[in-house]
């Protein structure tokens, strides 16, 4: 199709009009994708290991039924009032109630992770009658004010800390906090948590919030049993464990939901990304049991967009294609095939520290010495530089940012997987011999 700028203006009109607040940008001009199939302008292909920004394209890129879906309820109605009922949002919350953990069938839907977090947090302040919260280092749960006081710090730098917001290890084995070894470390990283509630605090804590496994943090998953002991101690101390599976939904890991590693089922549950085949939409899962009619009684939280249902007509048709084409089996067996092939990766390449991971949610630390575990933060940004040359784009972990986020769509064939692992491992072997 003919365009009306070249590649070049249109990066320079990219620059004169829009901002950049997350500091990245990359002369790519995207057009068009199919599948695991991003193309530029110049038709220049690449292969989707991030499955567009940590997971929208979970399903694939512009998924036919997704749409469809968008394309049948734009004609109807693409937006409502948010205090009348509109059929998509009875449908949507109908079928997730199907797939959500038991007891968890109360839902809020909005458009985008940051906003969904937000509501739990607030929904279990005015549960709990409680004002605090705490969460943990690296973690990652939005942008806006409130919740980067409970995400990584190097974001909220010249920002203001909201009071009662608190931050305790995480659960890194790899570069565990507390100069241990698992399972020989008495989980000290889970337990940190009643030390904080007891000693850290003014005994007003509502919420532990906490993504199953931490995504841009570096996808550092948790030992099997960590998740045990947070629901232990949060019920001891009257406390909603928050899960924010914004990025681990919908099958990514391998199972429907992220927290089914851990068999515990949290209070609140935060989704989205996945969720929408690319259309922004998410939503905060509520157990039964804890909404009582006192939490309607006040106006406390408001969206224009919430349940939006052009949104949710695209939500169902997501939820619709996880179960009918069995997207969490998908997700188990391609992350297996990847997992075997990086791992074949680490014993060729020294820079690679640690693989890990659940599914097709999976991190490659790298480190400059094996023995020191110093990062390779820089080697791991011309890694992907590097990548992204050859067509594939995979995305790095936040500050300090040596880990490499492999998320790819869950559709994606063992054939797109082997040549953007021979890919990265081209990559590699660059990187390390200017080290």
């Amino acid at each position: 199709m003919p365009f009306s700028h070249t590649e070049k203006e249109y990066i320079e009109l990219e620059k004169k009009y829009l901002i950049h607040p997350w500091g990245l940008f990359s002369p790519v001009v995207q057009v068009e994708g199919k599948g695991c199939i991003m193309k530029d302008i110049q038709e220049k292909e690449y292969i989707d290991c991030l499955s567009q920004m940590a997971g929208p394209g979970g399903v694939g890129i512009s998924h036919p039924r997704v749409v469809q879906a968008v394309k049948d309820q734009v004609e109807k109605l693409a937006c409502a009032m948010t205090w009348c009922s509109n059929i998509p949002k009875v449908q949507l919350a109908e079928k997730l109630a199907k797939i959500t953990p038991p007891g968890m069938n109360k839902f809020y839907f909005a458009t985008g992770g940051s906003e969904a977090n937000e509501f739990a947090l607030k929904t279990a302040i005015k549960i709990t009658g409680k004002k605090e919260v705490i969460s943990v280092y690296l973690a990652y749960h939005g942008t806006n004010i409130a919740l980067l006081s409970l995400s990584n710090a190097r974001y909220r730098e010249g920002m203001p800390l909201i009071p009662g917001f608190y931050q305790i290890p995480p659960p890194y084995c790899y570069r565990c906090p507390y100069g241990k070894v698992y399972p020989d470390c008495n989980l000290e990283c889970a337990r940190a948590l009643e030390e904080k509630v007891l000693f850290g605090t003014a005994h007003e804590v509502a919420a532990f919030i906490m993504e199953p496994i931490l995504g841009p943090g570096g996808h550092i998953v948790p030992p099997p049993e960590y998740f045990t002991l947070i629901r232990e101690i949060c019920d001891k101390y009257g406390i909603l464990h928050i899960a924010d599976e914004v990025q681990t939904g919908f099958g990514r890991t391998g199972k429907m939901w992220g927290m089914d590693h851990y068999k515990v089922i949290p209070d609140i549950m935060v989704v989205g990304k996945a969720m929408g085949g690319g259309v922004p939409v998410s939503a905060a899962i509520l157990k039964e049991d804890i909404v009582t009619s006192e939490l309607e009684k006040q106006p406390y939280h408001i969206y224009t967009f919430e349940g939006n249902p052009l949104s949710c007509a695209a939500a169902s048709a997501v939820v619709d294609i996880v179960v009918e084409e069995n997207i969490p089996r998908k997700a188990e067996k391609m992350g297996r095939f990847w997992f075997e092939r990086l791992k074949e990766l680490e014993e060729k390449h020294p820079i690679i520290g640690e693989v890990r991971g659940k599914g097709l949610f999976i991190g490659v630390e790298l480190v400059k010495d094996r023995k020191t575990k110093e990062r390779a933060s820089e080697e791991t940004a011309r890694v992907l530089e590097e990548c992204q040359r050859r067509g594939v784009l995979f995305a790095r972990s936040n500050w300090p940012g040596n880990v490499i986020k492999i998320k790819p769509p869950i559709v994606i064939s063992e054939d797109l997987s082997s040549q953007a692992i021979g890919v990265l491992d081209e990559a590699l072997e660059v990187v390390e011999k200017d080290m």
